[in-house]
């Protein structure tokens, strides 16, 4: 376009040098030259204001994820608000973590019944995708990158959460898996006491003292990690 329009230019010139050294008026070269000079003057214009001669043509790929971090058996996306006040989501892929981007992008997050988490990235660009259309673009940009579109497909039972949240639910894991080993001793000590008060035998008998303490450890395990995951998953909700 540059080109065309460039020489519509000389086509002018020439016409009017032309036209004063031998008094000849070239219509044809005028013609052609105007012609070429508006029509590529309008498209140059037009150019850098609409991506004009450039096509829309949207690039996607579909990647498998993992979850951002798993606490507790519950699988989490995390999220950080940027400057722009936008969310940033981290996901991982194999062993490494990655981050959507927010500048000229937007992030959507789709609930699925299959077990596997899937990240689409959908990136439009605007390209000269015929040779003509760069023939006219020489000289300009024929390749432009636009609006970035990710969506998040997680399974249903995944939660996306602040990351800055991660640390309170790893602390209730700390604290639950604590206070197992307290409500262990207590109900050891009391359960002892009360079979050695009806069975004298009880307290000679090291085997019979392992199976009520292995029973014991099991029960108190099983109902403080019950409460934990509702605890947790009722904490969850509320920040969903």
């Amino acid at each position: 376009m540059i080109v065309l329009f460039v020489l519509g230019i000389v086509m002018l010139t020439y016409a009017a040098i032309r036209g004063v050294t031998h008094r000849k008026v070239r219509w044809g070269s005028i013609v052609l030259g105007i012609i070429l000079t508006v029509s590529m003057g309008f498209g140059l214009h037009q150019a850098q204001q609409d991506r004009f001669l450039l096509a829309r043509v949207p690039v996607a790929k579909t990647e498998k994820i993992a979850p951002a971090i798993t606490v507790n058996g519950l699988h989490l996306i995390t999220t950080q608000k940027v400057a722009d006040k936008e969310l940033r989501y981290t996901y991982a892929i194999g062993d490494k973590s990655y981050q959507t981007v927010t500048e000229n992008a937007s992030t959507f997050v789709k609930t699925t019944d299959r077990q596997q988490a899937t990240l689409k990235t959908q990136v439009v660009t605007y390209q000269a995708n015929s040779l003509w259309r760069r023939l006219l673009l020489l000289g300009q940009q024929t390749l432009e990158k636009g609006h970035t579109t990710f969506t998040l497909t997680i399974p249903k039972d995944w939660y996306v959460v602040p990351a800055n949240k991660v640390v309170q639910l790893q602390q209730m894991v700390k604290d639950s898996k604590a206070s197992i080993a307290n409500e262990t001793g207590k109900q050891v000590k009391q359960a002892f006491m009360d079979k050695a008060a009806t069975d004298e035998a009880f307290l000679k008998d090291t085997k019979a003292q392992d199976e009520l303490k292995k029973k014991i450890i099991n029960d108190v395990t099983k109902q403080v990690d019950d409460k934990l995951l509702q605890d947790m998953q009722a904490q969850l909700a509320k920040w969903q």
